[in-house]
């Protein structure tokens, strides 16, 4: 390696010294002080007659000198100025009567001269010391990172970039966690897997006296925001275990072994710092199936896996050292992570239901001030299918909104907008619209809200507005399914049929009101929610008339396959299967279209009394929207009576 950066300096050296070397050329002329000027005439006709030696060019074939064989003056040397398109003519003219023709060099000045070769050394050395320190710095970093025999003694390399900070100065993020279960609120059940770890953590006697074996490894699944890595935190601290955190995809970097060295220094501490718990959040990242990547496997990251899965079943049990990995996608993991032995026990974490919002509401609420309306069970209702981060940022968005008001207690008020906000994004406070606009968006969400009043035996109308928001919402309707529906989930045909119905509540009452050849393009969502949910019925859910018993994996997932397990796998079923599916959601859809048609021309007189409320008040909640209804339905039976 040495002899090559040596041949290095030396190429280096050469290329910056002597770039474009001219050949120099006679300069025998000794020109005079003032040669006499004549024209470019004059010089071709000597040249004809061959009555020129020598014809010698400036540098820049300016200027051109000559000597007559028998100058007329009596004076030798002639001098033309010309541009260099001519000296190349005249060139040509001497080569062919075979007279010389010689460019005069610029004459240099020594001093110059060295200076700039002392400057083209120092530029030379300059690039060549800097080419050399990045090889050198290379070099150790692959030596000190994946090197044959792995980590060399004493370094600490873990995280970071390769070289970035030095050998040994890489640091694995060991705390120790002081953080209780009781900061964690969820399902009563989850709260007693955790606590039957701790205590097998504390004293393994008891479990040890029944031959039972302690858990290796401890897989936490869910969706994003349900506390995985706060239950991890709590079960360390609990325990009084070193907690030892660490992202699944710091483990993969561009050089071969990098990962697999981090993950054997990453058990070492552990076993150096027992009892510990490693934490391995989105384990997915380099726990994927193995063998289905484009690569087709002997990638970086399988490397990892592989051993990540011998540090996992090669440590005894006395370690007294618990991995506990979270993920999100356990399906796509590789089934020899999942066995017994490696992950011996698997935790889900689902979203919470509602008296485990309602436990985590008041978990969040702690050390702030709060106004006595506050209706725990009524923010419970209508955050259904909120994650615990996403119950947390509510109750963090309506402090915000109760100190922008300049007040230190917050109210049921300040609660609402802030769930408004993370529902449909942020209000525009100054409307813009013409009122032609707002009356068409005035319809449009009367249609929806009069359905899903219209089936409440579903549906729990919250409130509805023509507010326009920045996420492009010319207006909004918020309803919800009953509580019993949401926690039980058994959603029923005729449920969904009705949610389609309401879908398409907006773009019928535009049909109505403004004709076929004025429906505007504020269905769009609405078309794009109902076409998703008959897709789903008709290819998942077995609500079909001939496809009662399908399933369609793809409409499933509801995103990109996992690239490898899906890739080189055609579809399940044929083209003809494919049509009918498309066939008989349309029909779903087309028939809810219909049904909303129809019950709103038989309203179309409420609907127009609604919807100049609405374009009146801006807004109209929940419970004033029933009661309008109940007041238009007595003032109606009573006028029939009447008559």
């Amino acid at each position: 390696m040495k002899y090559l950066l040596f041949l290095l300096f030396i190429a280096s050296t050469c290329c910056f010294t002597f770039p474009n070397k001219k050949l120099f050329l006679s300069t025998r002329l000794d020109l005079s002080s003032n040669p006499e000027g004549t024209t470019l005439g004059t010089l071709m006709k000597d040249i004809e007659n061959k009555n020129v030696e020598t014809v010698y060019f400036s540098d820049d074939l300016r200027k051109i000198y000559f000597e007559e064989t028998n100058p007329e003056s009596g004076i030798p040397q002639k001098v033309v100025f010309s541009n260099p398109s001519i000296s190349g003519k005249i060139i040509g003219m001497a080569d062919n009567q075979n007279i010389d023709t010689t460019i005069l060099e610029k004459q240099i000045d020594p001093v110059i001269n060295t200076l700039q070769t002392i400057g083209s050394l120092a530029s030379s050395l300059f690039w060549t010391t800097l080419i050399f320190g990045i090889i050198q710095s290379v070099i150790r970093g692959q030596r000190g990172r994946s090197g044959p025999m792995g980590p060399m003694p004493g370094s600490n390399l873990f995280f970071g970039m390769p070289g970035s900070q030095g050998q040994g100065q890489d640091k694995i993020n060991m705390i120790k966690a002081n953080i209780s279960l009781s900061s964690w609120a969820g399902s009563p059940e989850i709260f007693e897997e955790c606590t039957e770890i701790v205590s097998y953590l504390k004293d393994d006697t008891v479990y040890k006296a029944a031959g039972a074996d302690v858990p290796r490894g401890i897989l936490l699944e869910g969706p994003p925001g349900t506390g995985k890595t706060l239950i991890a935190k709590a079960i360390a601290s609990e325990s009084d275990a070193n907690f030892i955190s660490v992202s699944a995809s710091e483990f993969i970097e561009v050089f071969v072994g990098v990962g697999a060295s981090k993950v054997r220094n990453l058990f070492k501490t552990a076993r150096e710092n027992k009892p510990s718990i490693i934490f391995i959040d989105e384990i997915d990242s380099i726990g994927r199936q193995r063998g289905a990547g484009v690569n087709l496997g002997n990638d970086e990251r399988e490397q990892t896996l592989n051993q990540l899965l011998a540090e996992m079943d090669g440590f005894a049990q006395n370690d007294q050292v618990l991995v506990i990995a979270a993920t999100n996608r356990k399906d796509v993991l590789d089934a020899a992570l999942l066995r017994p032995g490696r992950f011996d026990r698997l935790i889900n974490v689902p979203l919470p239901d509602k008296p485990s919002r309602i436990s985590i509401l008041n978990v969040h609420m702690r050390n702030k001030q709060f106004t006595s309306e506050i209706n725990i069970p009524f923010l419970a209702e209508l955050t259904a299918g909120f994650s615990g981060a996403q119950l947390k940022n509510l109750i963090n968005e309506g402090a915000i909104n109760a100190a922008r008001q300049g007040n230190s207690v917050i109210s049921q008020k300040d609660l609402e907008n802030a769930l408004e906000k993370l529902l449909v994004g942020i209000v525009k406070r100054v409307d813009t619209r013409s009122d032609a606009t707002l009356e068409r968006v005035s319809y449009h969400e009367i249609g929806h809200a009069f359905l899903a009043e219209y089936f409440n035996q579903y549906f729990d109308l919250k409130k509805v507005t023509i507010q326009s928001t920045y996420n492009g919402a010319g207006g909004y309707t918020l309803f919800n399914e009953y509580p019993e529906i949401v926690e039980g989930g058994l959603y029923t045909k005729d449920l969904l049929k009705k949610r389609l119905i309401v879908a398409m509540g907006g773009k019928a009452a535009e049909y109505i009101f403004y004709g076929d050849e004025q429906i505007s393009l504020g269905a769009i969502q609405d078309l794009k929610q109902a076409n998703g949910i008959a897709q789903q019925m008709i290819g998942n859910y077995g609500m079909g008339k001939d496809l009662e018993v399908f399933y369609n994996e793809n409409i499933e997932s509801n995103r990109n396959p996992f690239l490898g397990r899906s890739m080189g796998m055609g579809d399940k079923y044929s083209e003809k299967t494919k049509e009918k599916i498309d066939e008989e959601s349309l029909d779903l859809v087309n028939e809810a279209y219909r049904e909303a048609l129809a019950i709103l021309r038989a309203n179309e007189e409420m609907v127009q009394i609604l919807k100049n409320i609405l374009l009146k008040d801006i807004t109209i909640s929940g419970s004033k929207f029933k009661t309008y209804l109940s007041l238009y339905k007595n003032s109606a039976e009573t006028h029939m009576d009447n008559n």
